[in-house]
């Protein structure tokens, strides 16, 4: 198996269609043939088998975060899927400690998703947290305003030495 990561502008039409199969299968509401849902990720973490099978794989969006009173520098993770015959055998652990990894590296000071299963999280040291969350409402392909709700699922991880704050999140444009 490798794990490796890629700009998500240098991804070929052929890792594309494979990042949609995938992502249909995984999430059978996702729209059809498109490698993502609202705005293209930044980067994509991509683990594959020796043949070249696409096995799992996380979006990764790359932002600034306001988090009552303090500035962010985080990874949004969205699209987090394994292929359902590569599942509970550890993939999404090691693609989670890739990204990680990769995340240090970069300095950046916070992991965040919104998942609907935190378990499988929480098992990998991510914090289940309850903000009011502020962002860039899409629908399609349009913009329709600002929400200022509580989200169920924000998940949080450190990776340096700031704390995560309870109160208002400000996610500086789209949910991911």
């Amino acid at each position: 198996m490798h794990i490796s990561h890629t700009p998500d502008y240098l991804l070929s039409s052929l890792q594309k269609t494979l990042i949609a199969d995938l992502l249909q299968i995984c999430f059978p509401q996702y729209p059809t043939s498109r490698s993502h849902f609202r705005q293209i990720p930044h980067l994509r973490i991509l683990a594959h088998d020796n043949s070249g099978t696409l096995l799992g794989h996380i979006a990764v969006e790359h932002r600034m975060i306001h988090n009552a009173g303090q500035v962010l520098r985080i990874f949004g993770l969205a699209d987090v899927c394994i292929h359902p015959d590569y599942q509970n055998k550890g993939l999404g652990t090691k693609l989670l400690n890739f990204l990680e990894s990769l995340a240090r590296e970069a300095q950046i000071e916070a992991l965040l998703l919104i998942a609907p299963e935190p378990e499988f999280y929480l098992k990998n040291d991510f914090l289940a947290v309850e903000n009011d969350i502020k962002w860039l409402f899409l629908q399609g392909d349009q913009t329709l305003g600002v929400l200022n709700r509580k989200v169920g699922g924000l998940m949080v991880k450190m990776l340096g030495d700031k704390v995560w704050r309870s109160g208002q999140l400000d996610l500086l444009g789209h949910i991911f």
